[in-house]
């Protein structure tokens, strides 16, 4: 599998949840890429860059064409969320838009660190912890939706281990 992707949001881009969506549901095995080589999403203001989705896009469907298409990472009513276990590990999050506001980069890489161990089957963070966890708002800073999106997904998965 590729690693998560990285996208740059930009002032008119690619709906970010249809992005999004695609993807976890292509890694869940729900969808298919095969043959497709350009993907046409809704243009919106702060989406995702439109050149670097696509050819994300297409090195994701020739993979999955390689592959014959991706396992699910999970089973969907085990509650453990299906992301995969390199995004969770090594999670890599987006600036926030230009002129915008997001989450305090080292205050959100102070606490991934200390989630990494947790994650590999060490001690360290409960999932309430995770849960509680605030960032000031600062200039240049991580996208706050990504961060919220990752910390509820390490949530859920520590809570589904009984952490």
């Amino acid at each position: 599998m590729l690693p998560p992707p990285d996208f740059t949001v930009v002032l008119r881009g690619f709906d970010r949840s249809e992005v999004d969506a695609l993807i976890e549901a292509v890694y869940r095995g729900e969808a298919h890429l095969a043959g497709r080589t350009v993907f046409d999403f809704t243009v919106v203001l702060r989406g995702y860059d439109r050149e670097q989705v696509n050819a994300y896009l297409g090195r994701l469907a020739a993979l999955h064409e390689a592959e014959g298409g991706f396992r699910p990472l999970a089973d969907p009513d085990s509650g453990v969320p299906t992301v995969g276990p390199v995004a969770l590990r090594d999670p890599a999050f987006p600036r926030a838009v230009l002129f915008g506001k997001g989450y305090d980069p080292a205050q959100v890489d102070a606490l991934v660190a200390r989630i990494a161990p947790v994650l590999a089957g060490g001690g360290g963070v409960s999932s309430d912890e995770v849960e509680r966890a605030s960032f000031p708002l600062v200039r240049k800073g991580y996208d706050v939706d990504r961060v919220d999106a990752y910390l509820k997904a390490v949530a859920i998965r520590l809570r589904a281990e009984g952490r």
